[in-house]
């Protein structure tokens, strides 16, 4: 069967989709929580100054280098090798499968608060997840257009709550609001002494995990119709969500008081409290978080399995990872990543391993961002290479700073201990039929001695995660 190709509006709305989870409907009171709104639009800006420097990188990698069709697995593996490539695979890949039990386990709780004394039991949601993660299957199975079609319409479909929350914000937005007192030196939530680099630097916490999934067209390149569309895709997309997360979070800023925003459950219900239809605009709200967040996941069904399939032809994986089915979907590949889910799902059903599963979708979060790293320092190596084109090498520079930032402000101690995580791939790396470099021997093994420490300073209790 030939394979169908993704044109650009498939790539668009894949990484939408991709990035728009949950996390934006929670957004004002996430950082409400940690900075005063002028200080929140601050951090929007570096961050989104930062996002745009390694979203440049991806899209000039396109453009050079259009055979690494992996995105950050193979920017990794081209500028380090084979080993720093797997790592790259590896922190991407369990970052998305911790993510994706984060979506169901999200999706559960928002449906519960709506069904009230009706709420679903742990079990009736366990089943209920099992059931969203076989249909995603069968949909992933049966062909990687006919995914990111249902995908571009799920995409448009939680978009349209975020857009009628913009157009009330337009013509209730009181910029006013936004200037508290004292917004450089007191938080307005706790009136707790809070410098304007420390708000910045916490609303950045926050902010950092915002576009995770920006670099989905550049992993899902080798299925895209031109090469050219990939850079394009990005680099629309990243002005897209930018826009859409800015607005939706500083709007209702503008509109409900601090207090109001910090005790709200589903903080953009706050934007219709003025409404005639508040009642309305806060269902369609409630259901755009479950769309969302049901949308978020489809994406990740796409991606996931394809990073792996590219990953094992470069022999960095088992064989098995290279199994195709007749729809040209990596099916080995995909059932692995499943049956992963469901296991963690069902570690879930276990109260007393829930917290050993919140420490564990943490590392995994930060292992993400050193796949971004990686990316972003092999931008500055091609950069560097490229005798006239000097704003490469500035936005490459300033992706490699801003991503170390990244890191930073995500925790250093969760990057520390994520190296217990890294230790666990290496088995697998054993597994496939490439084989350590003495360089990568030494680096494998520094991995495991750090992740040895960060082992005995966490049971310690030296490092709280």
């Amino acid at each position: 069967m030939k394979e169908k190709k993704l044109n650009i509006f498939l790539l668009i709305a894949l990484i939408v989709g991709t990035i728009i989870g949950g996390g934006i409907f929670n957004s004002p009171t996430d950082l409400i929580m940690k900075a005063n709104p002028l200080a929140s639009l601050i951090a929007w800006v570096i961050g989104g100054f930062g996002i745009l420097m390694l979203v440049l990188v991806f899209y000039k990698l396109s453009v050079l280098k259009p055979e690494l069709t992996g995105g950050i697995y193979t920017y990794s593996k081209a500028g380090f090798g084979n080993y720093m490539g797997f790592n790259s695979f590896w922190g991407y890949w369990l970052g998305s499968i911790f993510g994706n039990i984060a979506f169901i386990t999200l999706f559960f709780k928002a449906l519960n608060s709506m069904l009230g004394p009706h709420a679903l039991s742990s079990l009736w949601c366990f089943i209920g997840g099992s059931a969203i993660l076989w249909i995603y299957t069968l949909i992933a199975w049966l062909g990687t257009q006919e995914a990111s079609i249902l995908n571009a319409v799920v995409t448009i479909l939680k978009i349209i709550p975020l857009f009628l929350v913009i157009i009330i914000g337009i013509f209730t937005f009181d910029f006013n609001k936004l200037n508290v007192p004292n917004w450089t030196s007191v938080l307005i939530v706790n009136h707790h002494f809070s410098s304007l680099g420390t708000q910045i630097n916490d609303a950045m916490s926050t902010i950092v995990w915002c576009f995770v999934g920006i670099e989905a067209a550049v992993t899902m390149s080798r299925r895209a119709k031109k090469p050219n569309d990939v850079g394009i895709a990005t680099v629309v997309s990243f002005l897209i969500v930018l826009i859409l997360y800015m607005l939706v979070s500083i709007f209702p800023m503008g509109i409900a008081t601090p207090k109001e925003l910090s005790h709200s459950l589903v903080p953009l219900v706050t934007v219709f409290k003025q409404n005639r239809f508040a009642y309305l605009g806060s269902l369609i709200i409630k259901i755009g978080l479950l769309i969302s967040l049901l949308g978020a996941l489809l994406s990740w069904f796409i991606i996931g399995p394809e990073i792996a399939y590219v990953t094992s032809i470069d022999n960095n994986l088992p064989k098995k990872f290279k199994k195709l089915n007749k729809h040209k979907v990596p099916s080995y590949a995909l059932l692995v990543y499943t049956l992963i889910m469901q296991f963690f799902l069902l570690l879930l059903l276990l109260p007393q391993l829930q917290s050993a599963y919140t420490v564990a979708y943490t590392l995994a979060a930060s292992m993400t961002l050193v796949s971004y790293l990686l990316s972003a320092m092999y931008g500055a190596k091609v950069a560097y290479h490229q005798k006239k084109d000097y704003w490469f090498k500035l936005f490459a520079s300033l992706a490699v700073i801003y991503t170390i930032y990244m890191l930073i402000a995500a925790g250093i101690e969760y990057v520390f201990a994520s190296t217990i995580l890294f230790g666990l791939g290496i088995p697998l790396y054993l597994a496939s039929p490439g084989k350590l470099t003495n360089k990568e021997k030494f680096v494998a093994s520094g991995i495991v001695a750090i992740g040895s420490i960060a082992m005995i300073f966490i049971v310690q209790g030296y490092i709280h995660l």
